[in-house]
């Protein structure tokens, strides 16, 4: 009889392939978003130029005065706009397959990009010197929702000689919020549209990185999570971009609404004991969390109108606490009434007239171009695309996959904590302004400042890589953003741009877009797909992702 002699079984190992498969992509992803910022920042240190308004005087911002000509400009632009989404992508990509970076060193490198593009001159668009000229207006004791930047202009304003011609005439459409904040730069900058630009953009840059500390803390103690909201938000090419280097006001009513997100989640504020009401708040968790929480999304509200969608998020959220509920929407209801109540009637009338507007990225430009000119035509598609955002946003709340939720972290975390309730309001507030992005005529790349932090607290899924697709579309149609095609030499590129991209090409892929969205959702395959199972992990190499994920 033989004898039976027990050995220990070695060990499994990882399989080495997956592994640097995902440092491979996590570092060409890396890698493409380094080089898209790079282009970007190039781009504006060549001065005036297609995509680079002037803004006459010396910086700051600072810049050379190469005049680059225009085809070079868009294309660099365009290069710039697709690398970026490849570098995001492939990052995505990698964080699935387990490519784990520090997140401190990420935003590190982050606010190092955001300083450099605050100091250059904004790129790929005019809409920061309109916010300057509104400011002016307003420093000078004048409505901006009255007076058009014409008037400023006319009286021989320093700051007024660089309002942008299409918006001479164009009254204000910003809310209050976001009025206040173009006053506060302009009486940082004074009689000069290069220091009043900025001092916008230093605003603009803070409230990015004020924001990307906002969704790390959000995302809670993961490594994971954290790494996918500054994939997404703080290293996102197309929103430092369009945010920090374009300088749009939506950065602003980012930041108000991630501030409403952590003031729901916290809730513990104005209730007494910690932890004491979360079960019955929901994410609000407390009277005193709702409120500040329904103030910060009216301020946010009051900045653009667009953020008061995500406020449907926050009352979902509330539902289970009739006085919580009742408090966020007491605060929102205050904040966007006392903030409006400093403006006469004209500034909510400016408002309302942008629904009926359209934008060249108009998805439903093929079908407006079918149903004709006229009022009624227009009446009918705003009809139509009133409907399809309605549709799409209930599809969505049915078939998003579910946001991530536990217990708190940090001094908010004790026996109670695991009653709080983590982020049940991203994922009806990313529907809800999801289906609006989707599927409205007024469609610019930098409102989707509303939606990659929804979407960076979400967990992976396929609108990751639709949503960059949709970011690039809608990008590549604003190039090269300071001067208009027209008024550019009629160059081959400039000539494709003008007749078949913009009006036949983006809203197509736009139209692409919204159906793989609709087609997924209907599918309940808007999820991530499963990763195939690898082989074992050693004993306790899972420990650091535990404690980190």
């Amino acid at each position: 009889m033989g004898v039976l002699i027990w050995k220990p079984m070695p060990e499994p190992v990882l399989a080495p392939a997956p592994r640097r498969a995902a440092r491979l992509a996590g570092r060409a992803g890396l890698a493409l978003t380094g080089s898209a910022v790079a282009a970007v920042l190039l781009l504006c240190l060549a001065g005036p130029s297609a995509a680079v308004p002037a803004l006459g005087g010396d910086g700051p911002p600072w810049s050379f005065s190469a005049a680059p000509a225009a085809t070079p400009v868009i294309l660099l632009c365009a290069a710039a706009i697709v690398a970026g989404a490849l570098g995001t992508g492939a990052g995505l990509y990698a964080l699935r397959r387990g490519w784990r970076p520090a997140p401190g060193p990420m935003l590190a490198v982050s606010a190092a990009a955001v300083l450099a593009l605050v100091l250059v001159p904004p790129a790929g668009s005019t809409d920061v010197l309109n916010y300057a000229v509104y400011g002016r207006i307003a420093a000078l004791g004048h409505d901006p929702y009255v007076t058009a930047p014409a008037w400023l202009h006319a009286v021989g304003d320093p700051v007024g000689a660089f309002a942008p011609p299409a918006w001479r005439n164009a009254p204000s459409v910003y809310g209050p919020v976001a009025t206040w904040a173009q006053q506060a730069a302009s009486w940082l900058g004074g009689a000069s549209m290069a220091r009043t630009v900025f001092a916008w953009k230093a605003m603009a840059g803070l409230a990015f990185l004020l924001s990307a500390l906002l969704l790390d803390r959000l995302a809670g103690p993961g490594r994971a999570r954290r790494v996918r909201a500054h994939l997404l938000w703080s290293l996102n090419p197309l929103m430092l971009w369009h945010v920090v280097a374009g300088g749009h006001v939506d950065g602003l009513g980012t930041l108000l609404l991630l501030g409403a997100f952590l003031a729901a989640r916290r809730g513990d504020l104005g209730t007494g004991p910690r932890g004491g009401s979360g079960g019955r708040g929901g994410a609000s968790g407390g009277v005193g969390g709702g409120l500040v929480a329904g103030v910060l999304l009216g301020a946010a509200a009051a900045v653009k109108a667009p953020f008061a969608l995500a406020g449907a998020g926050l009352f979902w959220a509330a539902r289970r606490s009739p006085a919580t509920l009742a408090a966020t929407a007491a605060g929102t209801l205050a904040a966007l009434a006392a903030a409006y109540a400093t403006r006469g009637p004209e500034a909510l009338a400016n408002v309302a007239g942008k629904v009926a507007s359209r934008a060249l990225a108009d998805p439903w430009r093929v079908v407006a171009a079918a149903l004709g000119e006229g009022p009624e035509a227009a009446a009918l598609e705003g009809r139509l695309a009133l409907g399809a955002a309605v549709l799409a946003a209930a599809l969505l709340c049915l078939r998003l996959p579910a946001a991530p939720s536990g217990p708190l972290a940090g001094p908010l975390a004790g026996p109670q904590a695991g009653l709080q309730a983590g982020l049940q309001a991203v994922r009806p507030a990313l529907a809800c302004c999801l289906g609006w992005l989707l599927t409205s005529p007024m469609q610019h790349p930098w409102y989707d400042a509303l939606l990659f932090p929804l979407l960076a607290l979400m967990p992976a899924c396929r609108l990751d890589g639709l949503m960059l697709v949709r970011g690039v579309v809608t990008s590549l149609v604003y190039l090269p953003g300071a001067v208009g095609l027209l008024a550019l030499p009629p160059a081959p590129l400039v000539r494709w741009a003008a007749e078949v991209y913009r009006p036949w090409v983006a809203p197509l892929a736009s139209d692409v877009v919204i159906a793989c969205v609709v087609a997924l959702a209907l599918a309940g395959r808007l999820g991530a797909r499963p990763l195939p199972p690898g082989p074992a992990l050693p004993a306790g190499a899972g420990r650091a992702d535990q404690r980190t994920s």
